[in-house]
């Protein structure tokens, strides 16, 4: 890279933001932050960041939904070097200090209504962590409010030295031990990424107005979001999605891109969409579960849209992604599926249980591999597994599927047991974990199961004893797990299959299922 390249993130945001300083970048209900306040902001809480004596390499961990004040504390910790690491805020207090801990968080930033859970998490922790909260005051156990900073300090750039090797951000990944995995990706990757959005994402410039409903914490985030303030577009916040809000926010800031699941367009009922005006709609984003032709036509009713189908993960970010677009469709009648790679990416099949030259023949399912200019450094602290994933610039997905005899990627599932339902990708194993922590269960798998709404859903299989109840299991979860991991079905049963060597049985347990000879159970 040339000496004049913008190649940190502290670097792109700040070339964003005086290049737009009068152009409405973020727009939340009530409030409008310009390029210039949110940069300006931005370096106040850098300016609060520093004083609390957090500085380049640090881990900054946040928690909270998408707002205006919640990209600007992200930028302030990305100005100074900082790890940024996002935190799903529905997750239970003793998930949240072990992924403190896990992480080697220095700061927290959170919104009001997670402050407390923070503050109950950290009260195990060795040493307290400094808290900042993003409102206007000060609340218990929190050491500064968003607001006060903006009153106590200065809104200059604050002195820091950040290279493109460092590391930027900490994306977590649900582990099957319960543990989430730790995937980091350098300075360099991010700005790579947000660069290589628009060939993922098609065309992305200043007109583009993306409407955001996607979760902080998951990899979609920075992903979609940070990569069209990049290129100058406007992100239209909106904070939970209803059908009607959904409807309205697009009429109202004249959207023109989109990234529901599948699962929200089937909510998105005629009904409902035929009393708003969704022309600016031009470009809707599917990842995670393909939409089927019925979700295809239901988009294309609102507007004059194209359909993207894409398949990356945290570990490959865009640069090392594949997609399927409707024109694949209208143009050489490809169905939907992943597609082929954007410039730059490459992929191939493998045998699962082989290297990564074993290449499975066309039309045979193997593991799918990645490559490109993006893929994440590693596993935070598990060399180990890096290893295992990312070999000699290829990265082992785990995911499954095959190559036609045209080249597109056709995904079939996992070598593991993820289940993706709704649009959020939850390991299997650690749900069983926390329900084998209670003493009336003797056994437990937890499978995916087709859904009409969630694509799949969660079942957990469960023999139990002293006569447990699905109440007491509900509850159990509750407790222990954000409420999109708990299981939607429990199926009760005197004992579960298992193999020879008296582990669960999965295959055997989908076999009995198919085959309609397991119990039924309730869905809630």
């Amino acid at each position: 890279m040339s000496g004049a390249d913008v190649y940190t993130v502290r670097q792109a945001i700040d070339v964003v933001c005086r290049w737009n300083g009068a152009t409405e970048l973020i727009i939340e209900e009530g409030v409008r932050y310009t390029g210039e306040r949110l940069n300006r902001e931005a370096r106040m809480l850098a300016q609060a960041l520093q004083h609390a004596g957090i500085g380049r390499g640090d881990v900054v961990a946040f928690l909270g939904s998408a707002t205006c004040r919640f990209y600007a504390a992200f930028f302030a910790a990305q100005k100074l070097g900082c790890v940024t690491c996002n935190i799903n805020a529905r997750e239970p207090a003793v998930f949240i200090r072990s992924t403190l801990a896990g992480i080697g968080a220095k700061a927290v930033i959170c919104a009001d209504g997670v402050c407390a859970t923070v503050v109950e998490a950290m009260a195990q922790l060795p040493a307290r962590l400094p808290v900042i909260t993003l409102g206007d005051a000060p609340l218990p156990g929190a050491d500064l409010a968003y607001g006060t900073a903006l009153a106590r300090y200065p809104d200059a750039e604050p002195p820091a030295e950040v290279s493109a090797d460092d590391p930027a951000i900490i994306i977590l990944s649900s582990g099957s031990t319960g543990t989430p995995k730790g995937i980091l990706h350098s300075n360099a990757n991010f700005v790579r990424w947000m660069r290589s959005a628009p060939a993922l994402f098609g065309h992305v410039s200043r007109s583009t107005r993306l409407l955001v409903i996607v979760g902080t914490s998951f990899a979609a985030w920075p992903f979609s979001t940070i990569s069209v303030l990049y290129a100058g577009g406007s992100l239209v916040l909106m904070d939970g999605f209803t059908p009607e809000g959904f409807c309205a926010a697009i009429e109202r800031e004249k959207a023109t891109m989109a990234g529901p699941v599948p699962t929200m367009v089937r909510m998105l009922e005629p009904a409902i969409t035929a009393r708003y005006d969704l022309s600016s709609l031009r470009m809707m984003l599917c990842a995670g579960e393909p939409p089927s032709p019925a979700d295809i036509e239901r988009m294309r009713s609102w507007a004059n849209i194209d359909v993207r189908c894409l398949y990356l993960a945290s570990e490959s970010a865009p640069g090392a992604a594949t997609y399927w677009e409707l024109r694949d469709l209208e143009l050489f009648g490809k169905g939907v599926c992943a597609g082929k790679p954007v410039p730059g990416a490459d992929l191939r099949v493998v045998d699962p249980d082989g290297g990564i030259d074993d290449l499975r023949p066309t039309g045979e399912t193997g593991e799918i591999l990645l490559r490109g200019p993006t893929l994440a450094t590693g596993y935070l602290n598990n060399p180990e597994l890096t290893a295992r994933r990312f070999v000699d610039g290829w990265w082992r997905s785990g995911d499954l599927g095959h190559l036609d005899a045209d080249g597109y990627l056709h995904v079939a599932g996992r070598t593991d047991n993820t289940i993706n339902s709704g649009g959020i990708k939850v390991q299997g194993e650690e749900v069983e974990i926390c329900l084998l922590a209670h003493p009336g269960v003797a056994q437990v798998a937890v499978i995916g199961v087709r859904d009409p709404k969630w694509g799949y859903r969660i079942e957990a299989h469960v023999a139990v004893t002293g006569g447990t109840s699905e109440a007491e299991l509900r509850e159990f979860c509750r407790e222990r797990l954000a409420s999109f991991k708990h299981p939607k079905t429990y199926v009760f049963h005197e004992k579960l299959p298992v193999g020879a060597t008296g582990k669960l049985d999965r295959v055997a347990l989908r076999r009995l299922y198919s085959a309609g000879s397991l119990p039924q159970g309730d869905s809630k």
